[in-house]
């Protein structure tokens, strides 16, 4: 994964391209001096991960080829022939997000869980908090955006 969309705005940083993406993002936090819980910091944060999606999945929520790619990534059980397909199908699955992202820049398959209340447990316990506002904007998030809080 190319990480220089982001990260090009910050040319003394070196980003380890399989780590996992919040642990990139809080060592650029880190070396910006960005306080975590500051508003910079939310703010860059979710600018990461929607980068980050954006450049796994792609931006064009009309073509069905990303919609189709989304629901390979998560291994989603429905037929996916059409965006409305995929949409139910992605609407039954449970993943988290930040997991999702990391699942492209690892390799590892992302987990999948039984019901919103195991996400949402996993999620808290976890703080792999995706940003609603990056989520709302997007529409392939959008599609698996559970609610947490």
């Amino acid at each position: 994964m190319d990480d220089s969309n982001y990260f090009s705005r910050f040319p003394s940083f070196q980003t380890a391209n399989s780590a996992l993406a919040i642990a990139e993002f809080d060592r650029l936090a880190c070396q910006m001096n960005w306080r975590q819980g500051s508003k910079k910091y939310n703010r860059e944060r979710a600018r990461f991960l929607a980068s980050q999606f954006d450049a796994h999945f792609g931006t064009d929520a009309t073509k069905l080829e990303n919609w189709q790619a989304l629901c390979a990534e998560v291994k989603t059980q429905s037929p996916t022939k059409s965006i409305s397909q995929c949409r139910k199908a992605l609407a039954k699955t449970h993943v988290n997000l930040v997991d999702l992202v990391d699942s492209r820049r690892t390799g590892k398959n992302v987990k999948h869980f039984p019901s919103p209340k195991a996400l949402r447990e996993y999620t808290l316990n976890t703080r792999k908090i995706f940003p609603k506002s990056a989520a709302k904007k997007d529409g392939f998030l959008k599609a698996l955006l559970r609610v947490i809080f």
